[in-house]
């Protein structure tokens, strides 16, 4: 994976996403996450949609995100950490059945670094992190 999300965009200035509602940048991030997911078996991709579907999903649920959000929580900079932090404290309003409230609280705060990054521009460093959390490139 050469180019993770190579689209065209101008960076979000630092302060502006420090500042930020940690629950818009997780939004953007739950966006991110699931693209990386759906695309990183493609050129494999002998899989039928319905086979794809049900792969992403066991991935991009919070249970998983909150799995992986403690193996990423070590590896953060700084500034990450901080994202992490705030958006991990954000108050959500409701928590899927199927995940606890500190599942719910970790997929968030995943969910909002991978925002954070991506708006930030800094792909090299979310590529970094994905690969060290997904076993590298495709």
């Amino acid at each position: 994976m050469n180019n993770f999300l190579p689209l065209s965009q101008t960076a979000v200035p630092e302060e502006d996403l420090r500042r930020a509602n940690p629950l818009s940048l997780s939004f953007v991030g739950d966006g991110v996450h699931t693209l990386y997911i759906r695309t990183k078996g493609y050129p494999e991709g002998h899989y039928k949609n319905g086979a794809m579907h049900f792969m992403a999903i066991k991935e991009v649920c919070a249970e998983r995100q909150a799995e992986l959000a403690k193996i990423m929580e070590p590896m953060l900079t700084e500034n990450e950490l901080y994202i992490f932090k705030k958006a991990r404290s954000a108050k959500v309003h409701t928590v899927p059945g199927h995940a606890t409230t500190y599942q719910y609280n970790m997929a968030t705060a995943f969910e909002a670094v991978v925002g954070y990054l991506y708006l930030s521009s800094q792909n090299d460093r979310l590529k970094e992190l994905m690969d060290a959390l997904y076993g590298g490139e495709k």
